[in-house]
């Protein structure tokens, strides 16, 4: 296993909702008021990827018809004081009385990353990487609570140092990668809010198909599942349940799985494949008000055998509050403190749950 960094951890996500457009403007028409369908949250973050961040997300709802989930649409972007920035727009389109969904993302950003113990070398060192992707996926309902699609991914990413780092980045293939891939994927989806589920069970499994021929400047595949169920054990409480993983063949470092838990920076740790299991307890309060408890055990490996060693076991344990703001479109305003393993920590304040 790959562990780039051996540093205090620190993620922060911190966002206001502005309430003037999301709860507390409403639209006058014809036959009486509507919230407006517009909402936007400003970004602060702190991490050892892109230090002190700030920055803004604006998003817009949208209901094609009374049976369909509300679709979202948004762009974000944010700056750091290390002349890091990342801008995303994307889409979660749906549509056909929920038999059809559409997502899309676009990204691009660099990272200026200063690390105190790079690779355990005892040094510190700084990089810098630069990225862009371009990402979608169709599915369509054949039958009830079933999904099938395709899927395409176009990322650029390079990492860049100079020096005797420059030569150890090289020397372990973790440079950067230009990959294009296309993939299929399977759904099963009886959950009773796409975005905020009480009950139901959510299973989803797909690939990629990396080829130079579509672009790219490597050859590699990769599967990864996704279970989830929750379980109301009462009217106030929910039990849900996750597991799910990663698999690559032939991936170089750059293609490899990282931990997705919370507590954790993605790319920190890096392994050809992943797996993990978490719960996430949600107790409702009063009103709108629900306190969360989330835990979770993460494994990263090239063969099974090694999740028996406590090196390559990642736990996260934590705390938090959530507000639930639109309920049809399942949209809540979530905080969350997280301790992972040695000093990876983390907190959250999310438009979401983790899962």
């Amino acid at each position: 296993m790959i562990r780039p960094v051996r540093c205090r951890s620190l993620s922060v996500f911190a966002g206001i909702l502005l309430l003037a457009a999301s709860e507390g403007v409403y639209v006058n028409k014809a036959h009486g008021q509507e919230r407006s369908p517009f909402f936007a949250v400003p970004l602060v973050s702190s991490n050892p990827k892109l230090d002190t961040s700030v920055g803004v997300m604006v998003g817009y709802l949208k209901q094609f018809d009374e049976e369909s989930t509300p679709s979202l649409f948004g762009v974000s972007g944010t700056y750091s004081a290390s002349d890091s920035h990342v801008l995303i727009a994307f889409g979660q389109a749906f549509f056909e009385q929920g038999r059809q969904r559409f997502n899309f993302a676009v990204s691009e950003g660099k990272a200026n990353n200063n690390y105190d113990d790079f690779l355990d070398s005892g040094m510190p060192a700084q990089t810098s990487d630069n990225f862009d992707a371009l990402a979608a996926r169709y599915l369509l309902s054949p039958s009830p609570n079933w999904y099938f699609g395709a899927q395409a991914l176009s990322s650029n990413y390079v990492i860049e140092a100079e020096g005797l780092l420059d030569q150890m980045l090289e020397d372990i293939g973790l440079t950067g990668l230009q990959s294009v891939g296309l993939g299929l994927v399977a759904e099963y989806d009886s959950r009773d809010n796409t975005r905020n589920p009480s009950r139901g069970k959510y299973f989803n499994v797909q690939n990629y198909s990396y080829r130079e021929a579509l672009g790219g400047n490597a050859n590699f595949d990769a599967v990864r599942t996704d279970w989830a169920g929750y379980l109301p054990l009462s009217a106030r409480y929910t039990l849900a349940v996750q597991a799910t993983g990663r698999w690559t063949q032939g991936a170089p470092v750059t293609g490899y799985s990282s931990i997705s838990l919370r507590g954790y920076v993605r790319g920190m740790y890096l392994a050809p494949n992943y797996t993990h299991v978490a719960v996430d307890n949600r107790l409702k309060l009063k009103g709108n008000l629900s306190v969360t408890a989330y835990a979770g055990l993460a494994c990263l490996y090239e063969k099974v055998r090694e999740c028996s060693k406590s090196t390559d076991l990642f736990p996260a344990i934590g705390l938090g509050l959530s507000y639930l703001l639109r309920a049809q479109a399942g949209i809540i305003l979530r905080a969350d403190i997280t301790q992972g393993k040695g000093d990876n920590q983390a907190f959250y304040l999310t438009l979401k749950n983790p899962f």
